[in-house]
């Protein structure tokens, strides 16, 4: 409980400073601090839809969600990313935290043109929705967060572009993890961009991009560009953290544009048709896996908490935003103690 009232109130606009003499980043972020908010003992899981169409919600059980108002997390994946088994650990934690979580499927196979994923995975989001209000919940619209992945974050944008028409609830705010775009996985008509008027932006939405210094082909690239598109966003309100790899005593950790994934086998659903668990107890820790690393907790992971607890709080997350917040650029420790290479924040909207 300690733990957990030191980071909200290190959220708080200009308490980082003072906060940070008196209690380790490492206490205050990373694996114990996530697990310590995770209220909930285990996950449902609902489905909708078949093949392209299937969707996705998982719900925090034990307990469950009080009916009415609720947060919701509508978890965008990338190309091919159809399994949820590559992002099982992050939405398990996030169910467990208290926000509902959907994932839409929206594509069969490589085969599925760039230029309809939006479309489907509008219609899934909206199924999603409807099978909540069937059973007694409402999506709490001031707590609506975005999370994309590589083509998934292409997505997002243009749900937040054209708020309303696509039918999806409007983000309060986005995480963008290593951004895609169609070109990045076709060619000819079906290669053109599905992106956007990033102009249309609402100006007070909070937008977080994050990609891998080693992300060079695709995430990265795709990051700066979007983001130059997007400097009519508050300044405040709008950040690009680039995540470094780095080794050290015989340890690697990559910041390659796979870096975000967060696999656990529990959640392997291979085909959108198959049977799938209906309830997920909770595990005591995370899995263990190569790709949960120091970019995970410290860095995707804090800055998604952050954002969702933001919205709770209905405050800017002051470890997302404030560059004098020490938590900004923190990545952990190596188990030695050395200190893990820092995030490094750009700006491509300032001239230099």
């Amino acid at each position: 409980m300690r733990r957990w009232l030191v980071w909200m109130m290190l959220a708080l606009p200009g308490a980082a400073p003072a906060l940070a003499q008196a209690a380790s980043l490492a206490q205050i972020y990373g694996k114990a601090a996530l697990l310590a908010r995770q209220s909930h003992g285990g996950v449902e899981i609902l489905a909708s839809g078949q093949g392209s169409a299937r969707v996705y919600v998982f719900l925090p059980e034990r307990p469950a969600l009080a009916r009415g108002a609720v947060p919701v997390v509508f978890f965008h994946h990338g190309w091919q990313g159809m399994n949820p088994v590559n992002f099982g650990a992050l939405i398990d934690h996030l169910a467990r935290e208290g926000n509902v979580v959907v994932y839409p499927v929206y594509q069969r196979s490589a085969a599925t043109s760039p230029q309809v994923v939006v479309a489907r995975a509008a219609d899934a989001d909206r199924r999603a929705v409807a099978m909540l209000v069937a059973r007694g919940w409402r999506v709490n619209k001031s707590r609506v967060l975005y999370v994309g992945y590589s083509m998934g974050a292409a997505i997002s944008l243009d749900f937040a572009i054209a708020r309303g028409h696509y039918g999806v609830p409007a983000p309060r705010a986005m995480v963008l993890l290593a951004p895609g775009d169609a070109p990045d996985v076709a060619t000819g008509p079906a290669g053109r961009s599905i992106i956007g008027d990033l102009r249309r932006l609402p100006p007070n939405l909070p937008i977080a991009v994050m990609a891998g210094a080693e992300d060079t082909s695709i995430g990265l690239p795709t990051a700066r560009a979007l983001f130059k598109r997007m400097c009519g966003v508050r300044a405040d309100r709008r950040v690009l953290m680039v995540l470094p790899g780095a080794s050290h005593d015989g340890v690697v950790v990559h910041s390659e544009h796979g870096s975000p994934g967060a696999p656990d086998p529990r959640y392997n659903y291979p085909l959108s048709d198959q049977a799938f668990p209906q309830f997920l107890p909770g595990r005591p820790g995370f899995p263990e896996s190569v790709s949960l690393n120091q970019l995970d907790f410290f860095g995707f992971w804090k800055v998604i908490d952050a954002m969702a607890m933001g919205l709770a709080e209905r405050k800017l997350p002051s470890v997302v935003f404030n560059p004098a917040n020490p938590g900004q650029r923190y990545l952990g420790r190596w188990a030695d103690g050395t200190a893990f290479p820092p995030i490094r924040v750009e700006d491509p909207c300032v001239p230099r």
